[in-house]
């Protein structure tokens, strides 16, 4: 016979797994190690040839003093013991990565007095990427020199919380997630947000609790009525603006109230969509239930302006016909809003994933540690990452014009 007591044994026994598993992964000390960088990498992100850039690290300066020098393997001692040094003599931890490209590219830079960019990852199936992607686009904006970008994980469950870091069965509480401000005990999100082991990333992490929004929503509504409620996020997110460059948020792979007030409250969509008949037609639902939604709520008129900009971009892409076929579909529904940048189904996705890691996670460009495959993977995600930028500057300009 099945009881509660027996199913309360299971989960503490997956606990314990989990939490054995994430000891032998991360060992020595059960933690994520933090990213390092090559002057390749920066060499590619800034078209400054390879030795411009060692010439210049030794003599240039910018307003904090002397350019970063990096390390060797040998100086990083064992938080260098996975890196590759064939080729690369110097490692650059991501914070000083960032500075190098802000040097380089000054125009990477957020104006001053313009707020940051509010992005939302979006769909209402689950197993399209979604988690692994919004964890990927927040690392290539931060591989491009965005020193200040916070991830906001809103789905109960807790993909991306795990992805960088935080185990939702041994880290984290409800009270703190995104669940005080959604259920109007307080308007600032700054007490829950972390650091994650990639600086520069910081992190409101999730909780299974954060199911229970929906009747909180519900009976919230019914009293307050839905534009308050509806609005919850808008003064947190604020406040987040002014911190961050990007603030991206990943939603749960559904269309209910959590999901609209995201949307509501963000300047872009983002949509991981891959090319196959079932993923196509619960992307064409999702928006049918955002509509209605809306109208429900009654708090945006047909023509309103809900968001700046909307990206749908195909995941888990193979070269077979019926994949070819959809994609055909695919972008004829989407028009100018399909990126034709494929992300393509990859192993090495499922491998990293399986480390609590992404494609970005693994030794540094130039070191020959990596597959063709985790490179073409990559390349997708920094391609469209580089297109959220330019939405992003858009908008910065248009608020910048607007403020003279």
């Amino acid at each position: 016979m099945i009881s509660l007591g027996f199913i309360k044994q299971l989960s503490m026994r997956a606990k314990s797994v989990v939490n054995d598993a994430r000891s032998n992964m991360l060992s020595p000390d059960a933690a994520k190690r933090q990213p390092f960088f090559s002057l390749t990498d920066v060499e590619e992100i800034t078209g400054v040839p390879y030795v411009r850039l060692i010439k210049m690290l030794k003599t240039a300066a910018d307003a904090e003093g002397p350019l970063p020098q990096g390390y060797t393997k040998e100086e990083l001692g064992e938080a260098g013991s996975g890196l590759d040094g064939r080729g690369q003599k110097r490692f650059f931890t991501a914070d000083q990565h960032c500075r190098l490209v802000r040097y380089f590219c000054p125009e990477i830079v957020r104006p001053k007095g313009v707020p940051g960019v509010v992005i939302a990852i979006c769909n209402y199936k689950g197993g399209v990427t979604k988690s692994t992607s919004l964890a990927c686009l927040a690392q290539a904006l931060s591989t491009y020199g965005f020193a200040k970008v916070c991830v906001i994980d809103l789905d109960p469950q807790g993909s991306l919380t795990n992805i960088y870091g935080y185990m939702q069965i041994l880290d984290v509480e409800t009270s703190q997630t995104a669940f005080p401000v959604l259920n109007g005990e307080t308007n600032t999100l700054m007490p829950n947000v972390r650091k994650t082991y990639w600086p520069g990333i910081d992190i409101v992490p999730s909780d299974p609790g954060l199911q229970r929004v929906e009747s909180t929503f519900r009976k919230d509504i019914a009293t307050y009525g839905s534009v308050s409620v509806m609005s919850r996020l808008s003064a947190p997110l604020d406040q987040l603006r002014e911190e961050y460059d990007f603030i991206l948020i990943d939603t749960p792979p559904s269309l209910n109230n959590l999901t609209t007030h995201a949307i509501l409250n963000c300047d872009g969509v983002v949509m991981p969509l891959p090319p196959s008949n079932l993923d196509l037609s619960s992307a064409s639902k999702f928006w049918d239930l955002f509509i209605e939604s809306c109208r429900e709520l009654k708090i945006v008129d047909d023509d309103a302006e809900l968001f700046h900009f909307l990206k749908v971009f195909p995941t888990k892409t193979e070269n077979t016909r019926s994949n070819r076929t959809v994609l055909g579909w695919i972008k004829d529904t989407y028009g100018r809003y399909f990126l034709d940048i494929l992300v393509p189904k990859s192993a090495a996705v499922a491998t990293a994933s399986d480390a609590f890691g992404t494609v970005f996670d693994t030794p540094v460009r130039g070191a020959g540690k990596k597959t063709a495959s985790h490179e073409e993977v990559r390349k997708a995600y920094m391609d469209i990452a580089k297109e959220l930028i330019t939405e992003a500057r858009d908008i910065w300009q248009s608020k910048s014009n607007a403020s003279k």
